[in-house]
């Protein structure tokens, strides 16, 4: 683990460092970089992954003032260059997905393909978002943390005990900096622009999925030049958490497939 120093402050990363094809993993909003745990252990020894904490997530430090989208996606590519990444398998679920859609559209030279986990152009109206935030500041963090977690699981994993860690992970992330990220989502929308992203694409939905329910998500891939779409049947939003084995699996075979 180690430490990029941004005009903002510091963002968290980690790196695991082979000679093969390398993968920048992004993560959900409200989650830290442990939501790929289980996956990143399944991968391939030889492949290169990275993983990094947004603004106001994890062990980064919160942004002072506001943030885009875009912002977030630069703070991904300064991630890459200070870990010698040239090009990269890019990973994101949720925001981490929307993320990776406009590193594709600011810089389409970096990318060798796209997973593209239960996210959209855009996450849900705006007025949802700016509900949520006004919720935050009125009740704090840890009063919608129970609320969260049937938009995050399927019904197999939110009957584990496992659950509780993530809540629990949930209602401690930094208040300041989840509020800025909502904000950062609620005024997003590329939908007009996905035409332009032509990297392959693995577009992965969950049936359960309350937060980016699963006709969003095949709407993504059909509006993709270039992707392939698959559903979990068991799973909600996160499926790197609640199926890592088969989480994995899919991805080596579309990384296997796209660089031979």
């Amino acid at each position: 683990m180690h430490a990029l120093h941004r005009p903002w402050g510091t963002q968290h990363l980690s790196q695991s460092q082979g000679e093969g094809t390398a993968l920048v993993f992004l993560n959900s909003l409200g989650t830290d970089l442990r939501m790929w745990d289980a996956v990143c252990t399944r991968l391939p020894q030889e492949w290169t992954t990275l993983r990094m904490d947004k603004r106001g997530h994890g062990l980064s430090e919160t942004a002072p003032e506001g943030y885009g989208i875009p912002d977030l996606a630069k703070d991904v590519l300064a991630a890459m260059d200070h870990a010698e990444i040239e090009r990269a398998v890019i990973v994101g679920c949720s925001i981490g997905g929307l993320i990776a859609q406009h590193i594709a559209l600011m810089a389409p030279e970096r990318v060798v393909g796209l997973v593209l986990s239960n996210t959209a152009p855009q996450l849900g109206p705006a007025d949802g978002w700016l509900a949520r935030i006004e919720a935050i500041r009125a009740h704090g963090m840890g009063a919608i943390a129970e609320g969260i977690l049937p938009r995050w699981f399927g019904p197999d994993f939110l009957s584990h005990p496992d659950a509780a860690l993530w809540r629990t992970m949930l209602a401690r992330t930094d208040q300041d900096g989840y509020i800025a990220t909502c904000a950062a989502i609620a005024g997003t929308d590329i939908s007009d622009r996905l035409s332009a992203i032509t990297q392959p694409a693995l577009v992965i939905a969950g049936k359960h999925d309350l937060a980016t329910p699963a006709p969003v998500v095949e709407a993504l891939a059909r509006a993709l030049p270039r992707a392939d779409f698959m559903m979990f049947e068991t799973t909600g939003h996160l499926p790197a958490i609640e199926t890592p084995d088969a989480f994995a699996e899919a991805l080596v075979r579309f990384v296997e497939r796209i660089t031979a």
